[in-house]
């Protein structure tokens, strides 16, 4: 293991001279030192080590395998042919995919355009399409997800037409995710694919057991790189960045979106991630907080998995491109928890805890990066989620308390749990008028709080979210709804919610179209005939209804000895069949076996319903069975 200073030098003072392009190149970009996941990873790649590198998010990871990877290939003396490649980079996500190509990009667009890259990842071009390119262009180093890298390095999607002999490095970037998400069997095929004398990097935030096993299989005597980061007035351990100040807000549910429109409006000018614990949850949060008018200054975007790869484009673009100093809010799941190297964003907010709490850390890690500053703030609910703060603490994430913010953004001295505050159910009920506003935003309102509430009946730490501690009505009133919606977590509870006083059945869609299908339902709904009522049942004397059960376990009990019976019959019959099989002929046997196996349908047929009993003794031959000696 590689002890490194928390100091780590210039890009100069590496122990392995780096080619002057690169240099310069890294001086562009604004880095003057070293992380110390660089000054440890680089020199051991390019000393022809396999590293295993384990490093908090946002501690310049990317640069740590790019620049190695440049500079080994631009040692080689004879350039790679048209249908060989010299370094594969697997990556768990299309976006993370992009900005490593991206990364790459910026440093072969100067002194080292003989070197090709190329992004091969699915959702945006066919595995045709990918062929079609690399025949054309001949790329020296593939970017991409595993899915796509696979069909193309096995010959799955084709001909085999890529040459791996020359290969020499292979890096794994967000390997525990690259598992996590159910990559194993790609990457076994991608490894198997490739030469064994390459070099190998496995770079992760984590190390699991699953990790370790893909570390024995791919890498050959690895070196482990581990950067800790230490608390610096504690001094102790923890797994997030040393200039990330984290800290959470504990509230009542009804609470929470106060609590977050106070903290956006209270830094108006920053950027702004918030995630939310589902795409339902997103999508209505987003229309939420753009029609609020306390957040008029912001530009809001969403991005979560289920949206179309183009418009997660789009978005990820939009919300990059905001200047600093405007303020911007991301509303998102855990699709831009990992590997996202979002520039400038300030503050961080967990609208819900994460289900897998691997997930919390690598949310914070979307601000403080590369040496930035930055904040994170988690929202608690009052009660047993306070204890996920200890939780946290165990697994090297500690966490200071936020104060309530108060309407004028100040903070509140003691604890919120019992506390009123009109302004807060001014908020709620703005948002209560933008669900009533558009029936779109309604039908949104009730999936989000579903998706929410079977999110959080998931929760890895069911011990301190439990779903029977929590107050289903308060949640619903902070999400603004116009009614409980059905659903299983709220089956048999009693739960405090009154709904505002709104005609659901005169809510329109503001969407033209959707409004006509709505109208013609309704109409379809009220020329509908009414169902006659079912006639009630006659009502039996208790003596009657005994006497029918009584006469119903005789027959169930009769029908029991006569399976019995059928089944003892069946074992003799084959245990006198096989005794008989050595002194008759063949054609005997067959023919008993046949009438065995014949008895053996029945029987079945009887079982299943498709055959009376009485058709099956006369079938074979037991009569009416009226005098059996049972």
């Amino acid at each position: 293991m590689s002890a490194v200073p928390s100091y780590a030098g210039t890009w100069g003072n590496t122990q392995v001279e780096l080619r002057p392009e690169i240099l310069e190149t890294v001086q562009n970009l604004g880095f003057t030192n070293m992380t110390p996941v660089q000054a440890a990873t680089i020199p051991l790649f390019l000393k022809n080590k396999d590293v295993v590198v384990e490093a908090v998010t946002g501690s310049g990871k990317t640069l740590a395998f790019v620049i190695p990877v440049l500079q080994i290939l631009l040692r080689r003396e004879d350039p790679l042919a048209k249908n060989q490649i010299g370094a594969v980079i697997v990556t768990p996500t299309r976006e993370l995919a992009k900005q490593i190509y991206e990364v790459m990009d910026i440093f072969l667009k100067g002194s080292f355009q003989h070197l090709k890259h190329a992004l091969y990842i699915g959702g945006e071009a066919t595995i045709a399409d990918d062929i079609k390119h690399f025949k054309e262009e001949g790329p020296d180093i593939l970017i991409g997800t595993p899915g796509r890298l696979e069909d193309l390095l096995t010959g799955r999607g084709g001909a085999k037409l890529i040459n791996t002999k020359e290969l020499e490095v292979l890096v794994l970037d967000e390997a525990d995710r690259l598992l996590d998400m159910g990559f194993s069997n790609s990457l076994t095929n991608i490894i198997g694919a490739l030469p064994k004398q390459r070099r190998t990097g496995l770079f992760s935030a984590t190390m699991t057991d699953a990790l370790s096993e893909l570390v024995r299989a791919g890498l050959r005597n690895p070196v482990r790189v581990v950067v800790k980061v230490e608390d610096l007035k504690s001094h102790e351990e923890q797994r997030t960045p040393a200039t990330l100040e984290n800290g959470f807000i504990v509230c009542n549910p009804d609470q929470k979106l106060g609590q977050l429109v106070r903290t956006l409006q209270s830094e108006s000018n920053k950027k702004y991630i918030v995630y939310f614990s589902t795409c339902a949850c997103v999508d209505y949060f987003f229309k939420v907080l753009s029609k609020h008018s306390a957040l008029s200054e912001f530009k809001i975007f969403s991005l979560h998995g289920q949206m179309e790869t183009k418009r997660r484009n789009a978005t990820y673009n939009s919300f990059v491109g905001i200047p600093e100093g405007e303020g911007a809010i991301l509303v998102c799941t855990d699709v831009a928890s990992r590997g996202l190297d979002i520039p400038d964003v300030d503050v961080v907010v967990q609208f819900d805890p994460p289900q897998d709490p691997k997930v919390f850390a690598h949310r914070c890690g979307r601000t403080a990066r590369a040496g930035r500053e930055g904040r994170a703030i988690v929202f608690l609910n009052c009660g047993r989620e306070e204890t996920y703060v200890d939780f946290l603490h165990i697994r090297k994430i500690p966490l200071r308390r936020y104060p309530y913010l108060q309407s004028d953004l100040s903070p509140l001295s003691g604890s919120s749990e019992d506390l009123e505050d009109p302004e807060n159910d001014k908020i709620l009920e703005e948002v209560q008028q933008i669900v009533a506003s558009d029936r779109d935003i309604y039908d949104k309102s009730m999936k989000a709080f579903v998706s929410f509430a079977r999110s959080y009946s998931k929760h890895e730490a069911t011990y301190i979210f439990r779903v029977k501690d929590f107050d289903f009505g308060k949640a619903a009133r902070g999400y603004g709804l116009l009614r409980l919606p059905k659903m299983p977590e709220l089956k048999d509870r009693q739960v405090d919610f009154s709904p505002p006083d709104v005609n659901l059945d005169e809510l329109k869609y503001l969407d033209k179209a959707k409004e006509k299908q709505r109208l013609l339902k309704l109409k379809e709904r009220e020329n509908r005939p009414e169902r006659e009522p079912r006639a009630p049942k006659k009502k039996q004397a208790w003596s009657d209804k005994q006497e029918a059960k009584d006469r119903r376990a005789e027959r169930r009990l009769k029908k029991d000895k006569k399976r019995e019976y059928l089944n003892q019959k069946a074992i003799e019959a084959a245990i006198q069949l096989g005794k008989k099989r050595d002194a008759s002929d063949d054609e005997d046997d067959d023919d008993e076996w046949e009438s065995l196996q014949r008895e053996e349908r029945l029987a079945k047929k009887v079982k299943k319903g498709k055959m009376k009993q009485s058709e099956f003794e006369k079938e074979v031959g037991l009569g009416d069975g009226s005098d059996l000696d049972l």
